[in-house]
């Protein structure tokens, strides 16, 4: 298996939104690489794959109008690093937050998308089933993600320290990181939430003591707001300089928080006289005395990946070895057991030697 990509660690949002593919262009690229499966996340972009060369992939990443020459930014991993490189990212070890439990459900839809799809072979389907199992075993075994921390939950947490009164208008409640944000909210008694549903949307939930109004009245409620929250997928700034600044009346302290890639809000907003905005990569800095306290856990994970990753690749060498079976069954039974210990020392190298005398202690 061979990965190449883009995240948060080498490239910043400017770059990583140009590769926010939607699942058209997904589609199209698991057609064009063959087995495949494609993650898109607001922190990577990366592709999982067994049939293509990287130069393809790196192709197929780098062509479509306004990407952009990104080559430099570019991530390659191969064999039993790429193996490694999914597990590290599916378990959360690679992820911003560390331990996020979002990534787990990030990967398992990209992974569902491609199997649907026929997108899968033996290999990525056993790579990415044993590196979500792994990953729940980390949930269980370690304390990595105990107290779970995500963008939802660092955004929940900066409105929520605003102040004992703190009015929330949130814009893209019904998507998959909205909701978390709001849902991380509900539970606080300090804050008074007003979310924005757009005319032609069935997926906004309505909750107790949360306000719904249209989508296109949303600069109307902007000025009683002391944070605005903005999550949604729309190609179009829901939140600009000009029409923001045009609202606002009451001159007060304002928190605006971006949970999007490509980005929501109008970077140019934080001219506006009061206001702060905090983005996808601003969190990072937010969750870093997170990550700290959960460096042991973390160490602890890598010891249940490799032995997770150590299963994995004996299954795939043994799955490539089966069609071979029997013609070296047949060559084994011209041999003798003798004649078969010194080919197979001369064979391996001495550690591979020792474990197979071990294997054969444990028949005696």
């Amino acid at each position: 298996m061979k990965a190449i990509g883009i995240s948060y660690k080498n490239a910043p949002l400017s770059v990583r939104e140009r590769v926010s593919f939607d699942t058209r262009k997904r589609a199209a690229i698991r057609s064009a690489l063959g087995s495949s499966v494609v993650i898109c996340t607001c922190n990577r972009t990366e592709l999982y794959f067994t049939d293509a060369d990287t130069g393809k992939a790196a192709a197929l990443l780098t062509e479509p109008p306004g990407i952009g020459n990104i080559t430099e930014y570019l991530r390659v991993y191969e064999d039993a690093g790429a193996l490694r490189h999914l597990f590290r990212v599916t378990c959360g070890i690679d992820s911003m937050i560390l331990g996020e439990d979002e990534i787990l459900r990030q990967v398992k839809e990209a992974y569902a998308e491609a199997s649907a799809a026929g997108s899968t072979d033996f290999e990525l389907n056993t790579a990415f089933q044993t590196a979500m199992t792994c990953a729940k075993r980390i949930k269980t075994e370690t304390l990595l993600s105990k107290t779970p921390v995500s963008a939802a939950t660092i955004a929940a947490n900066e409105a929520a320290k605003l102040g004992d009164n703190v009015n929330i208008l949130m814009i893209g409640a019904s998507g998959k990181i909205g909701s978390s944000t709001l849902k991380n909210l509900l539970p606080r008694p300090n804050v008074h939430i007003t979310q924005t549903a757009r005319a032609h949307s069935a997926g906004t939930v309505q909750y107790d003591g949360v306000r719904t109004v249209p989508y296109d009245s949303r600069y109307d409620f902007a000025d009683s707001a002391d944070c605005m929250i903005s999550a949604t997928s729309s190609p179009h700034f829901t939140l600009t300089k000009e029409r923001l600044s045009a609202a606002l009346h009451t001159k007060k302290p304002r928190l605006l928080i971006d949970l999007a890639v490509p980005p929501d809000i109008e970077r140019a907003v934080t001219g506006i006289e009061g206001v702060r905005l905090i983005g996808i990569d601003d969190l990072g800095e937010l969750a870093r005395r997170n990550n700290e306290l959960k460096m042991s856990a973390a160490e602890q994970a890598e010891l249940i990946i490799n032995e997770e990753l150590d299963e994995l690749q004996k299954k795939l060498v043994f799955h490539k070895f089966l069609p071979r079976l029997d013609k070296a069954r047949e060559a084994v039974s011209r041999l003798t057991f003798d004649e078969m210990i010194y080919k197979l020392r001369d064979g391996l190298d001495s550690g591979q030697f020792a474990a197979v005398l071990d294997v054969m202690r444990g028949l005696e």
